[in-house]
């Protein structure tokens, strides 16, 4: 193990030296061909050492999708789980780590990370589908060097759309099944192949699937583009998102039996949340010896929780954050051969505030929790072509972060309760080295050995003790992984292409929630002692004729705890198998016709670690629509869940009693049985 260690690190060394021999720009390249990986640049898919997928345009505009999750269900190696059915909490799951998946996938738009700080995770709904212009979904550890935390298990880079060609008005409108129904309209275009400008407004809403389940939302982005000159550009990025979404909890089996499937346990929770941000930038070349790239990002969300219903304290909570991105690039051939060399920093500080309110009095302030964050990481990668047909690639990334807690409470008196007051600053790195051999056009194999991290959210950090007053964890680590992946992309011909990889993810100090844990057993999140992640994903096109093309895929995953009291146990909330089968039909009349099944397979419930009760059954949900296209305008009906299937994506199983309901009660979020869509589109 100590060799393979120093071996890869030599690489990693020998690599990254070449790259400080290159001083010129990267060259733009066929974007029909590319895809923002994770270099941090465009490069051809076949010179990628990662297993790598893309949702498309076309991907898009033939799904059934309402959000950008939807749209993630057909990919190899990821599971949605999409509590309450409405868009509102959703967790995508790469690799195996159940609860925790949200936090161990980095998010990005154009490169912006929209991970919160917090336990919140991704609010997926802040990105509106009609913004996308394609989904990159880069599995395994290898963009950690150069994006840091939170990129555990993966990455998904969301690019939205800009503006081209002549100016042109969009619109859009949408209605389906619970009262869903949303508007969108955009202005795009270019004026003197030197400004580029996107502005897009829309609102959109549901009354959800079960009862007190509606999410209401509205937002405005724009995106612009000035080309100063042939070596300066400047971009500013702006959007404001408010939205009010209801938070009807789980039901236990009782509830179920009592009441149905569509039964609220809370009738009056709900959250009001507002986020807006603005990223301001610039990119130049530097007389041949480079490029410099500079984004300054500023983020303000704001989150009301009420808890009318469930008794909880009212909670306001805010979260502001700065970041500073100086990127340096150059491509230059070394010996005869290409060789691309990246290195940067990342700063970010981050204020987190949250404020507890007594329910029935606003103006009751029960306790705050201020916590700052701040990280500053350098990183630096090279890609060096032996020869054209094989690509080595090295990187290494360090990070700092420096946590600062804050906390009072009114509720008794300072002798009882005295304030929080402390800071850690915890410290990890990140490597990535990998081999690509590009054996024909478009066909590669690859092997990739990567270490990743991930800090712990602001709030894991704290628990509450026996008298429900808020404590803190700052024996909390954080979490790293060695990642080893190999892969084959092989073109067979222009109508069958195929893709294969396996990985393996040993990780060290994974961050859970233990529901029976802390000094007084009423729950704290933890470090589990090891765990292994380890599967295969395997996909297949078939572009069968000029009007028939096959799709299909399936992926195998092994999530298990390495040691301890689990020990070979499977980690909860992961399925072993999944598996996606899709057709599309280009038909005669401008009818298009797509036909997608995606199976997830059993699972334990959440929080059985210990696999002591029968998993959650797997399921087959097919969807299908039809769309018709004439010039500028088209219309789309969709069918969801064609053959109402009743299943849950997320359940748990209660571990000691709560209340009413006995240990070992399971609970679900019941997912919405058959539904209806339909969607037009026109432009001029």
């Amino acid at each position: 193990m100590f060799r393979g260690k120093l071996a890869a690190k030599f690489l990693v060394l020998l690599v990254v030296v070449l790259g400080f021999l290159s001083f010129t720009c990267a060259e733009g390249v066929d974007l029909e061909k590319i895809v923002v990986t994770p270099y941090r640049y465009g490069e051809f898919l076949e010179k990628i050492a990662s297993s790598v997928s893309v949702v498309s345009s076309d991907d898009i505009d033939n799904s059934n999708a309402e959000n950008i999750t939807d749209t993630l269900r057909s990919v190899p190696g990821i599971t949605v789980s999409n509590w309450y059915g409405n868009g509102s909490k959703v967790a995508v799951d790469i690799a195996g780590f159940g609860e925790q998946a949200a936090l161990n996938v980095l998010v990005l738009v154009d490169g912006r990370r929209i991970n919160d700080v917090d336990l919140s995770g991704v609010d997926w709904s802040q990105i509106p589908l009609e913004h996308v212009e394609r989904i990159e979904v880069i599995r395994g550890g290898s963009a950690a060097v150069l994006y840091g935390d939170n990129a555990s298990s993966g990455v998904i880079n969301i690019i939205t759309k800009k503006g081209t060609g002549k100016p042109k008005v969009n619109l859009q409108a949408e209605y389906g099944s619970y009262d869903m129904n949303g508007q969108k309209l955009s202005f795009s275009g270019e004026v003197d192949n030197n400004f580029l400008f996107w502005l897009s407004a829309g609102r959109r809403g549901t009354h959800g699937y079960r009862n007190n389940t509606f999410n209401k939302n509205s937002d405005f982005a724009s995106k612009l583009e000035y080309k100063l000159s042939d070596i300066l550009l400047l971009h500013l990025d702006s959007g404001f998102y408010t939205s009010t979404y209801s938070l009807p909890g789980a039901l236990y089996q009782v509830n179920i039996d009592q009441y149905g499937r569509r039964y609220a346990r809370y009738g009056d929770d709900h959250v009001n949340n507002k986020d807006y941000y603005f990223v301001l930038g610039s990119k130049g070349e530097l007389s041949g010896l480079g490029c410099l790239d500079i984004d300054f990002t500023y983020r303000k969300k704001d989150t009301d929780s009420y808890f009318l219903t469930s008794g909880l304290y009212t909670q306001r909570n805010k979260i502001e954050s700065y970041g500073i991105n100086p990127k340096y690039t150059l491509n230059n051939g070394f010996l005869g051969r290409d060789n691309k060399f990246i290195s940067g920093l990342d700063l970010y500080r981050t204020f987190y505030n949250s404020d507890k309110y007594d329910q029935s009095n606003d103006s009751d302030l029960r306790n705050y929790t201020n916590i700052n964050k701040t990280s500053i990481s350098g990183y630096l990668q090279n890609e060096f072509s032996v020869f054209k047909q094989l690509v080595l690639l090295g990187g290494y990334r360090y990070e700092v972060a420096r946590y600062a807690f804050g906390y009072h409470d009114n509720t008794l008196p300072p002798w009882n309760n005295p304030d929080i007051d402390s800071k850690i600053k915890p410290k990890m790195e990140a490597f990535n080295t990998g081999i690509v051999y590009n054996y024909k056009e478009d066909s590669s194999l690859f092997i990739d050995i990567n270490k990743s991290f991930r800090f712990p959210e602001v709030d894991e950090f704290t628990y509450n003790d026996a008298s429900w007053q808020q404590q803190l964890n700052t024996n909390l680590k954080p979490q790293s992984a060695i990642n080893y992946q190999v892969g084959l992309r092989h073109t067979i011909n222009e109508k069958f292409k195929i893709n294969l990889s396996l990985f393996r993810m040993n990780v060290k100090n994974e961050i859970y929630y233990n529901a029976d844990g802390g000094p007084t057993g009423y729950g704290q999140n933890e470090n589990y002692d090891k765990t292994t992640h380890e599967g295969l994903e395997s996909s297949l096109v078939a572009k069968l004729n000029s009007w028939v093309i096959f799709s299909g895929n399936y992926s195998f995953t092994s999530a298990f705890f390495d040691g301890g009291e689990n020990n070979q146990n499977a980690i909860p909330m992961v399925p072993r198998h999944k598996a996606s089968l899709g057709v599309k039909l280009t038909l005669p009349m401008n009818f298009i016709f797509n036909l997608t099944g995606n199976y997830i397979g059993k699972r334990y419930f959440l929080n059985d670690q210990a696999n002591a009760y029968s998993q959650l059954n797997g399921y087959m949900i097919v969807d299908t629509n039809l769309s018709w296209h004439s010039k500028d305008l088209t219309v789309t009906f969709g069918i969801n869940n064609l053959f109402n299937k009743k299943y849950s994506e997320y359940a748990g199983v209660l571990l000691s009693a709560s209340g009413i309901y006995p240990a070992g009660s399971k609970f679900y979020y019941p997912s919405p049985e058959r539904n209806f869509s339909l969607k037009a589109s026109y432009s001029f």
